[in-house]
This record gives C-alpha cells, structure tokens and sequence, in this order.
C-alpha cells in the first residue's frame, strides 16, 4: 500500500474553491492525486466547521523522528 499523501493547507484551499466553482470531487481528486473520499471528508469538514485547516491531535507530540527510533 502506498503512503498517504497529506493535502497542505493550499491544496484543501484549492480543493474547496474548486468545489464551489462546480468542479466534480472525483475530477479535483485527480487533480491532487488522492482519493476522492478524501475530498468528499474534506467537503463535509469545511461545511460543518468552515475551516480546512487541520484539527488539532491529542497525544504526546513526538520528539524522535521514526528514522531515529531505529537506532534507539
């Protein structure tokens, strides 16, 4: 399985303004090469909070990289 490709925050700016202007979700998915859920989640995100930004994580941040974990 190929690794997930975060959206930044001008591409989900991107993907929204494209939404509004009628642009299809499959066709703006193809445009940022991700899954058109990811862009269905991200329309239902900016129509119930009005924002595209990132939620904020519980949890501890991290503090070792995964490549420094091999060493430990």
């Amino acid at each position: 399985m190929p690794p997930r490709r975060k959206l930044s925050d001008l591409d989900r700016g991107r993907a929204i303004g494209w939404l509004q202007d009628g642009v299809a979700a499959r066709q703006v998915a193809q445009r940022l090469a991700v899954a058109p859920s990811v862009i269905i989640r991200l329309k239902q995100r900016f129509h119930a909070t009005g924002r595209v930004q990132e939620r904020q994580r519980s949890g501890r941040p991290r503090v070792t990289t995964q490549g420094e974990d091999r060493f430990i």
